[in-house]
Formats: structure tokens, C-alpha cells, sequence
């Protein structure tokens, strides 16, 4: 049985307002802006955190450091 995925409020009006969306160049500018808004969100988040000291000079310097791959087995 297949199941199915309920839409939150936001995903419903998304996909409301691009249902008229039709050009392939209107795509491409829409994705640019949805990245901009997701990159100013981001950005505002790690400011939030620098400012209440959770990151710090400290931890990004930790993180040049980081061995992150992912281990394969011979």
C-alpha cells in the first residue's frame, strides 16, 4: 500500500502559487531566490549562535581540523 505524504499549510500555498509557473528561465530565477531566502535563514541562525557564544573562533578552528570521511571497509 502506498503512502501518502500530507502537505503542511506552507507546502500547499507553494505549490498553489507555482502552478502557473511555466518557463524554464522562471524556474531558474525561482530557484535562485529560494536559495538567497534559505542562505539569509542560515546565515541569521549561525549569527544568533556566534552571538550567544555557542560558536566560536575556537570551534571553527576545531573544525579545519576534523577528519569527516566516511570509513570503508577492504
Amino acid at each position: 500500500m502506498e503512502q501518502m505524504t500530507r502537505l503542511n499549510p506552507a507546502q500547499y500555498e507553494v505549490l498553489n502559487m507555482l502552478s502557473c509557473i511555466d518557463k524554464e528561465e522562471d524556474v531558474t530565477a525561482l530557484r535562485t531566490l529560494i536559495v538567497q531566502f534559505l542562505n539569509n535563514r542560515l546565515q541569521k541562525e549561525i549569527d544568533s549562535l556566534w552571538d550567544n557564544g555557542t560558536l566560536t573562533e575556537e570551534t571553527v578552528s576545531a573544525w579545519s581540523h576534523e577528519h569527516m570521511r566516511t570509513p570503508y571497509k577492504r
